[in-house]
Parts: C-alpha cells; sequence; structure tokens
C-alpha cells in the first residue's frame, strides 16, 4: 500500500492518510475486507510516529470506513462508503474543493489542468524504479529523496545512516559526505551507489539577507567539532566573511541550548541535530536547520546513470497516493 506524504503541507499528516486511504478505497485499489498495514508497519513505511497513524485510522474507524480489530489489526469495512452511491455526498464535495485549491495554491494548476492531470495519472504506468537514499539524518534522506521525485520518476525512500542493516537490493544514491563510512559499511554494494555532490540551501543565507550592516554572529550547533567546521566551510559560501561570523557550538543538550542562548543570536542546527529537535523549538525565531541539496549537474548525472525516465512534463505529473 504506497501513500505518499507532503511534510511541506499545512495539512496535517494524520489527515493526509486518512484522505489517501479514502482515495484508494473510492477507486478500487482497496476492497471491503482488506486489513490495512499494523500501526508499526505503517509509521515506518510512510515514515511518521505511531501517534500520526493511529489518528489517521481512528479517523477513518469514526466514518465508518475501517473498524479496529484491536490485536489482529484494522480493516476496511464490507458495506465500506466512498464508491459510486456517495459521489454527491457533502464529505467527497469538501474533499474535492480541498484538492482543487491545493493543486491552485501549491503547484499553479487551473481546474482545467488537474483535471488532465488526474486524467494522465489514471492511464497505466510503468513502475517506477525504487531507489533507496542513504544520508546520516532522516530529514536529510526524505529532502533528498524528494529532490529525486521532483527530477526523475522514481520512488526515492529514505534510509539513515542511524539504521543498524543496510538497504534492500538495489540502486542507491548517497552523497561523499559519507563516502569513507558508507564504503566501509557496506563494501560489496558500492557497484549499486551512486555518490553525488552536495551543497547547503541557498534559503538558509535568505532569511538573514536583512540583518542591517553590524556583522552578525552565527553559531552552528553540533555532536562533534570536527563536523561543526566542516559545515562551516560549507556554509561560508553563504555567508560572506564580511557581513558575518561562523562559530561552532559542540552540543549533546540542544534543548538547554536553546533555552539558555540570547534570541539575538542566531543558532544554526546541523542536520542529524535538527532531527532531535521538536516542531516547538524548531519554530523558535533564533533556531534555524541547515538542509543541504544536490548539486544540479549531479542530479541529472544520477539520473543518467540509472537510465531513469524524466519527469519533466508540460503539466506537472501527481503523485499517486
Amino acid at each position: 500500500m504506497n501513500i505518499t506524504l507532503d511534510p511541506q503541507s499545512p495539512v496535517p499528516l494524520f489527515h493526509q492518510i486518512a484522505e489517501a486511504i479514502r482515495y484508494q478505497l473510492s477507486t478500487g485499489k482497496l476492497e471491503p475486507g482488506q486489513a490495512l498495514p499494523t500501526l508499526r508497519d505503517a509509521a515506518e513505511r510512510w515514515q511518521v510516529n505511531l501517534h500520526t497513524v493511529r489518528r489517521a485510522y481512528a479517523e477513518l474507524v469514526q466514518q465508518g470506513l475501517v473498524e479496529s480489530l484491536g490485536s489482529r489489526g484494522t480493516r476496511i469495512v464490507d458495506n465500506a462508503s466512498g464508491g459510486p452511491d456517495n459521489r454527491s455526498a457533502p464529505e467527497l464535495q469538501r474533499y474535492l474543493r480541498r484538492v482543487v485549491r491545493d493543486a491552485r495554491e501549491r503547484f499553479g494548476l487551473s481546474p482545467t489542468e488537474l483535471t488532465r492531470a488526474l486524467q494522465n495519472l489514471a492511464e497505466p504506468s510503468p513502475r517506477r524504479p525504487l531507489v533507496h537514499v542513504v544520508e546520516c539524518s532522516e530529514s536529510q534522506c526524505r529532502d533528498h529523496a524528494r529532490e529525486l521525485e521532483s527530477r526523475w520518476s522514481v520512488e526515492a525512500r529514505p534510509w539513515s545512516l542511524a539504521r543498524d542493516r543496510e538497504p534492500p537490493k538495489g540502486p542507491v544514491v548517497a552523497t561523499y559526505f559519507h563516502y569513507n563510512e558508507i564504503r566501509r559499511r557496506w563494501p560489496e554494494r558500492l557497484h549499486e551507489i551512486r555518490f553525488a555532490a552536495i551543497a547547503p540551501d541557498p534559503a538558509l543565507a535568505r532569511r538573514f539577507s536583512h540583518s542591517g550592516t553590524r556583522r552578525l554572529t552565527l553559531q552552528l550547533c553540533e555532536y562533534e567539532e570536527a563536523m561543526a567546521w566542516n559545515i562551516i566551510a560549507d556554509l561560508s559560501l553563504l555567508f560572506p566573511e564580511d557581513r558575518f561570523l561562523l562559530k561552532p557550538r559542540v552540543t549533546r543538550t540542544p534543548r538547554r541550548l536553546i533555552g539558555s542562548a540570547s534570541k539575538r543570536t542566531p543558532l544554526l542546527f546541523s542536520p542529524r541535530l535538527w532531527d532531535t529537535l521538536t516542531e516547538e523549538e524548531r519554530a523558535q525565531p533564533h533556531v534555524h536547520g541547515v538542509g543541504y541539496r544536490f548539486l544540479p549537474e549531479e542530479l541529472e548525472r544520477i539520473g543518467h546513470d540509472f537510465d531513469w525516465r524524466s519527469t519533466k512534463t508540460r503539466v506537472p505529473a501527481l503523485t499517486s497516493v
């Protein structure tokens, strides 16, 4: 059961899951009596926490679409609604209005263009190749996976180096940042792995474009000092030395650091440290995450090496839920 979620969307993740399941039920991809993934399997597969999946399933139970069987899991009820007999139901109308609004606001699609894209989506298409994206940070894995899927017709799945085991057999994309570690862990897999160069996301520098004339101090927070200096070297391309002073801040207690630091001194968190922060901590005005992006030429090279199909079409492609 494949579901693609958008963490950047204003729609809560649990609601995205519920909407995707309703859609698959209405289009016949899910059938009455079919079991849904267990909470733990679903959380791992969709890269969310158990509470998010539990809340999504609870919403579907309340709507009478699924039933909870306790320790035996969750399944589609035999008389689940959402098919042709309910096309004029208010719930369906609200759902369609949200789809049209989201397509317009996020992708600039008119209703006509959305209709054409949905028609293309309904047509049989070749199965997208599966590729695993390896990085030390789960958030960086997801970001790079989205980059691959936006450029190439692939299903990219995050695979953090924090996991004990290696990714499943098949193509793997990783960054040169972790070349030595990956070569040490999985030497027999090197023929399946493509390494790519990355650079800090320029969007971070734009947050400080109106910092004034005084030289602004930015503290780069990381677990290890050597890694902190490596990231500072990358960031120096975005933050000119005459306007910014980049300083390392080694910490094992980021939460305590956020509470004690001056709100006037921006804190930049490395990707793996950023993963440990809560949404509330990330929302603090002096807290910023350092993100990386593939270099454009590297993104092109990866796809050509694996002989992937391009996603560049006149109408943006919709990902099947």
